[in-house]
């Protein structure tokens, strides 16, 4: 009996990144019981700005021949019998090829209860109360593959002969057994952005004077680009021959008999990959108060809240999958031809199994 397995794996680097930006404390700008004809600025800015570029390359190229034989053997021209009987031969071949993964995790969430505020200001004052958050998150994913896998299998237990012999002539052979199997999971990229801070941003100016010129602004600013990007290209080429037939017992004096062995060929190819996924939340339940309270006479009040939320996300996959397979799986051409005695051939099953899953080109965004 000879068995032959051969398993190949190769796989790409895994990419992943977790960002977290969560301050304890809330930020709180403040100016108190100013004195008349003041100039007074309080002024809370957040500027956060990310940026996250994660890239694969891969190129794998598997090429595998296999060559088990128990046959090619003749009991020929003996003044008795000849007989040949061989072993089983049997071939396992596992290729696998995962990688080019990309996971990104950013979390700007906790920036916490930004506070500004002007109170109790004096005459013909300038107050400015506000607050600006600023979010600016970039994430760029790319991988790229390339896999060529070329598998040549051959087994054989045919191919006998058993001739000429004064006597019987006899061929018995084994089982021939081929399992190939190719398994390619690549390009994964998954990238979750949260920038809802659970926060309630405030403005005010409180108790101001007469004629006095007073602004409170809350201007929240989220820019959030996630760019995914696979290119993906797969070339299997599977060649497998299995065989247990082309025997002969042929011009003996006596009986002639072949008797085969099955041939069983069991071939399963997957491809997998080319998958984004991408997860943004902004700020939705936050509570913006601007406000300007009990203001003096004569004077110019502005409270304003400016939230620009920006999201763009742009997923693109480019597949290209050949599978070429050529199965040959035979137990006949046996001949027991021409003897003084009686010719016999009883061949074995010839039984194939070819699978083949594509599964490639995934967007989900949420």
């Amino acid at each position: 009996m000879d068995k032959q397995k051969l398993l190949y794996s190769a796989a790409s680097a895994f990419a992943a990144l977790a960002f977290s930006l969560t301050p304890a404390i809330a930020a709180d700008a403040s100016n108190s019981t100013t004195g008349a004809d003041s100039d007074n600025d309080a002024t809370v800015d957040i500027d956060n700005d990310v940026d996250i570029d994660q890239d694969n390359d891969l190129d794998v190229d598997n090429d595998i021949d296999v060559y088990v034989g128990t046959g090619g053997n003749s009991a020929d021209k003996n003044t008795g019998s000849g007989s040949v009987k061989t072993g089983d031969a049997s071939a396992s071949v596992s290729l696998s090829t995962v990688g080019n993964s990309n996971s990104a995790s950013v979390s700007l969430s906790g920036n916490g209860d930004a506070s500004a505020s002007n109170d109790t200001t004096g005459w013909d004052s300038d107050n400015d109360a506000s607050v600006d958050i600023d979010n600016d998150v970039d994430v760029d994913q790319d991988n790229d593959a390339d896999v060529d896998n070329d598998v040549d299998v051959d087994v054989d237990t045919g191919d006998n002969s058993a001739d000429k012999n004064t006597g019987d002539g006899s061929v018995d052979t084994g089982d021939a057994n081929a399992s190939v199997s190719i398994e390619t999971i690549l390009n994964e990229n998954e990238a979750e952005v949260d920038l809802d801070s659970g926060s309630d941003p405030s403005a005010s100016n409180s108790n101001t004077g007469a004629e006095s010129d007073n602004d409170a602004t809350v201007d929240i600013d989220n820019d959030v680009d996630v760019d995914q990007d696979n290119d993906l290209d797969v070339d299997n080429d599977v060649d497998v021959d299995v065989e247990t037939g082309d025997n002969s017992a042929d011009k003996n004096t006596g009986d002639g008999s072949v008797d085969t062995g099955d041939a069983d060929a069991d071939v399963d190819i997957s491809t997998s990959g080319n998958s984004n996924s991408a997860t943004v939340n902004v700020p939705s339940d936050s509570e913006v108060v601007v406000e300007n309270d009990t203001t003096g006479f004569d004077s110019d009040n502005d409270a304003s809240v400016d939230i620009d939320n920006d999201v763009d996300v742009d997923q693109d996959n480019d597949a290209d999958v050949d599978n070429d397979g050529d199965v040959d799986a035979d137990t006949g051409d046996n001949s027991a031809d021409k003897n003084t005695g009686d010719g016999d051939v009883d061949t074995g099953s010839s039984d194939v199994d070819v699978e083949v899953e594509t599964d490639v080109n995934s967007n989900v965004l949420s």
